[in-house]
């Protein structure tokens, strides 16, 4: 059983006027700063935390209702690979490896989902495995400086994208941390995509005022670096006071 969320080209489905905002947030942000065309989050659960395994999608509504039609799931490589990897797993549309995935790449060349689907794993605890997809144009597969940039974001992106995801499903209650108003505000607009220098304007602080809170929420945390603060942040849903702001 899953449970189906889907926002074709970024825009909620009337069929899902429940989508969560944050979620719809959080992967338009992933697509800005990572070049993609359309992204997707599939998680499978071994047993307890969500109530159901998820499907998250914003491909357009014809190649989506195809992809479901002809059950390419089970032939696309970065779900099949993507939920049992620990790296990334690129597909190249335009050099599929048998008939199966021609079928599945022809297709998505022909609705313009791009030349290539980058697939980043994401185990969350013992019992979840998640990947999250970005259809992107960019080249990826050589070692250019360009191709290691775009993996390294779509790695971070799908960090926090996960978190997003699974932490408003999650059964359980989140452990508390104590962390003030605002180390949680500069998160926040951490996770919009805010610079130091963007949140101090918002938040009428010096920028290296919110420097000082970022790290001060890092170590409290125990988070090596701003996007895994933010994730941590999303896993403990600390940024639902928030969530009215999108």
């Amino acid at each position: 059983m899953y449970r189906v969320l889907v926002a074709p080209d970024f825009v909620i489905a009337p069929s899902n006027p429940d989508f969560p905002p944050a979620i719809l947030e959080a992967m338009k942000t992933a697509r800005d700063e990572t070049g993609s065309n359309f992204i997707s989050f599939w998680a499978r659960v071994a047993a307890g935390g969500l109530a159901s395994n998820i499907i998250v999608t914003t491909y357009p509504a014809k190649w989506l209702e195809r992809y479901t039609e002809r059950n390419y799931a089970h032939v696309d490589p970065v779900i099949i690979r993507g939920l049992e990897s620990v790296g990334a797993v690129i597909f190249d549309h335009r050099h599929p490896a048998n008939a199966e995935e021609a079928e599945l790449a022809d297709g998505a060349i022909e609705h313009d989902i791009g030349f290539y689907t980058i697939g980043m794993p994401v185990h969350i605890g013992a019992n979840i495995r998640s990947v999250t997809t970005f259809s992107t144009d960019i080249d990826v597969t050589g070692s250019h400086d360009e191709a290691a940039g775009v993996l390294a974001r779509c790695r971070e992106h799908a960090n926090i994208i996960a978190l997003t995801v699974t932490e408003r499903f999650l059964r359980n209650d989140p452990p508390k941390v104590n962390l003030t108003d605002r180390e949680i505000e500069v998160l926040y607009w951490g996770a919009q995509g805010k610079t130091d220098k963007e949140i101090g304007e918002l938040m009428k602080l010096s920028r290296w005022t919110i420097v000082a809170h970022m790290q001060s929420a890092k170590s409290k945390l125990h988070a090596a670096n701003k996007a895994a603060a933010i994730a941590r942040a999303l896993e403990l849903n600390l940024f639902e006071r928030y969530d009215h702001k999108l």
